[in-house]
């Protein structure tokens, strides 16, 4: 599921008349891109965290050396 959905799932709940202005209003914007790519704000799969030690079971990326 995307934000968007989410965010409209959500106010479904409080205005359903809103929630469905809306979608009525974004679904022709997805129909129009190309093979459905819908390219929305997502949660990152890494995110740099500078000045936090790493601990036993951290996962953590190695950065090449900088000379």
């Amino acid at each position: 599921m995307s934000r968007l959905s989410d965010l409209l799932r959500t106010l479904e709940q409080l205005d359903p008349q809103l929630a469905k202005d809306l979608d009525d209003e974004i679904r022709p914007l997805q129909k129009r891109l190309p093979f459905g790519l819908n390219f929305e704000r997502h949660a990152p799969e890494a995110v740099e965290l500078a000045g936090h030690r790493i601990r036993k079971g951290n996962k953590v990326r190695v950065l090449p050396r900088v000379c």
